[in-house]
């Protein structure tokens, strides 16, 4: 029996030998226990593992004996919580799709999300950036945003263990895995839609067109290289990547922390959730009545330019910033999806937003920009700003309800006294008074010289 405890304590440190138990058996000419039989092994005081036969009633069976050692020496990993993890922009503020993997990644599982951080759809992969990469390519209007869990395995099984806790963890499936139409859209290559066979290459290609413009306006700057063979047969999807040198990857991290350095952080409300926009200034340029400013906006992965001209009414009497002041009527844009670029002739309906005053966003938002101004800068109230907007008030009477006299006429085209315009009206008028007045009693009574002809 001891001979036996020492075999089988070799073959409890010898992962790579599966089949130990049943060679042990046969080595050592004993009868196999039937399946009902129990064993156990436990250890010694001199470390041997012994065997020893247990009753039936206990819950550990011959076959199990070795998996439960296993997971007695190695106990598996908390499965990660979707909730726990960050959310990352696809697109950095470099323009280029690099997520961050920990060293000895060999797979992960990864959620994707909307611009509106709504889950879209969760997949496994065994390169997580190029899966990114093909998500972006295949669905640019879907793909802003994702959550991954890095593991040190690349086994089927143990990443879609963690997809299905997630589903758990969800309630059910997004739409992108439960919807069949929208699982092909995430998973197969792009189809362009060509009606007749010798269309498709023409077809795929104003579709690959289409594609890198809705790349190029989410500010990615990587080089998308579509497939030609798909390319012929009507469909678009894009090469995978090739993987960067761990010094490609030290230089683009390097690039992303000195382009974050010296910008302010900020934040605005976009579809009722919290967003961080971060602000850099180029230009502050003092004017008679505040500052002149050229403000780049970083969000949502890419980078806008804007001159904005500041009052000193939003900063100098609360103490504040101009900064400050000009993040406010930012924030109110952001959270009013106003275009964040304009090209050509603006329309009225349009915002002018490369070149604006912060009183523009007050005369267009009113309320929306006050309230905005108190978060941002910590609980400052704007007064109402209708006093200082143009007002048209009617202080006179003109046209057919009122008849002016020649001083009347003379005053109002600012010249004083009688002049021989007026002297010349009185004299033609004068002598034909009272038969004009006999013609009046005649006539309907009224405030104006029209009235006789209605």
């Amino acid at each position: 029996m001891s001979s036996i405890g020492q075999g089988l304590d070799r073959m409890l440190r010898t992962s790579s030998r599966p089949q130990a138990p049943t060679a042990l058996v046969r080595r050592h000419r004993l009868k196999r226990l039937p399946f009902t039989s129990i064993c156990s092994v436990s250890s010694g005081p001199d470390s041997r593992s012994t065997v020893k036969l247990v009753s039936p009633t206990s819950r550990a069976r011959y076959l199990g004996c070795r998996s439960a050692a296993v997971l007695d020496a190695a106990p598996s990993a908390p499965m990660p919580s979707l909730s726990d993890l960050p959310i990352c922009a696809v697109i950095n503020t470099q323009g280029m799709v690099l997520p961050d993997m920990p060293e000895g990644t060999r797979g992960a599982t990864y959620a994707i999300f909307d611009d509106k951080q709504k889950l879209q759809y969760i997949g496994t992969t065994t390169d997580l950036r190029n899966a990114l990469r093909t998500a972006l390519g295949r669905r640019p209007d879907k793909t802003h945003y994702y959550k991954a869990a890095t593991m040190p395995t690349s086994e089927p099984t143990a990443l879609q263990a963690v997809r299905d806790a997630w589903f758990a963890e969800l309630g059910g499936q997004p739409n992108g895995n439960r919807l069949a139409i929208e699982r092909s859209m995430w998973q197969q290559p792009v189809d362009a839609g060509a009606i007749s066979e010798r269309g498709r290459k023409g077809a795929a290609e104003e579709k690959t067109r289409q594609l890198l413009a809705a790349l190029r306006d989410r500010g990615c700057k990587e080089d998308f290289t579509p497939n030609p063979t798909l390319l012929l047969e009507g469909q678009v999807d894009f090469l995978p990547a090739r993987n960067l040198t761990d010094e490609e990857l030290a230089a683009e991290r390097e690039a992303e922390a000195a382009r974050m350095r010296g910008r302010r952080s900020c934040s605005a409300i976009v579809d009722g959730q919290e967003r961080v926009f971060h602000t850099s200034y180029s230009l502050k340029f003092p004017t008679n009545g505040g500052f002149m400013m050229d403000v780049s906006v970083l969000f949502d992965g890419r980078e806008t330019q804007h001159r904005v001209i500041v009052g000193k009414k939003y900063y100098e009497p609360y103490g504040l910033a101009p900064e400050a002041a000009v993040e406010a009527g930012l924030a109110l844009l952001l959270r009013a999806k106003v275009a964040r670029a304009t090209e050509g002739i603006l329309l009225s309906s349009q915002f002018p937003v490369n070149y604006f005053a912060l009183g523009q966003v007050e005369q267009w938002y009113g309320d929306e920009f006050r309230q905005e101004f108190e978060r941002i800068t910590g609980g400052v109230q704007l007064p109402d700003g209708n006093q200082d907007a143009w007002r048209f008030n009617r202080l006179h009477d003109y046209g057919p309800m009122r008849v002016e006299t020649a001083e009347q006429l003379s005053t109002a085209m600012g010249r004083n006294g009688r002049t021989e315009l007026a002297e010349a009206m009185d004299e033609a008028f004068s002598g034909g008074a009272d038969i004009a007045g006999e013609a009046e009693e005649d006539l309907p009574q009224g405030q104006g010289i029209l009235d006789a002809f209605f």
